[in-house]
């Protein structure tokens, strides 16, 4: 499995809270509350497909990582209907 795919699932199935945002430039960016306290972001253009998600920045309590890595388009999925539900 690729890192922004595991990333994505530790997301999902242990994430307490979503948060969708679109920014400016048009962007979709959601967060994943982690049970940590932890705050793992994903990034995708409005216009772009389920296949076009990244997995991005992890806030976590004291420090952080960038990341810029793909999501495949199945974990994509998730995350959009994720986002969609966050939304409304």
């Amino acid at each position: 499995m690729i890192l922004g795919d595991s990333l994505t699932q530790e997301a999902l199935s242990t994430g307490s809270k979503t948060n969708t945002t679109i920014s400016p430039g048009g962007a979709i960016r959601l967060a994943v509350t982690l049970p940590d306290g932890a705050v793992q972001y994903f990034e995708r253009p409005l216009a772009a497909t389920c296949a076009d998600w990244r997995a991005t920045e992890l806030e976590a309590p004291g420090s952080g990582f960038i990341f810029d890595e793909p999501v495949t388009e199945q974990w994509g999925r998730a995350l959009t209907l994720t986002a969609h539900n966050s939304l409304t």
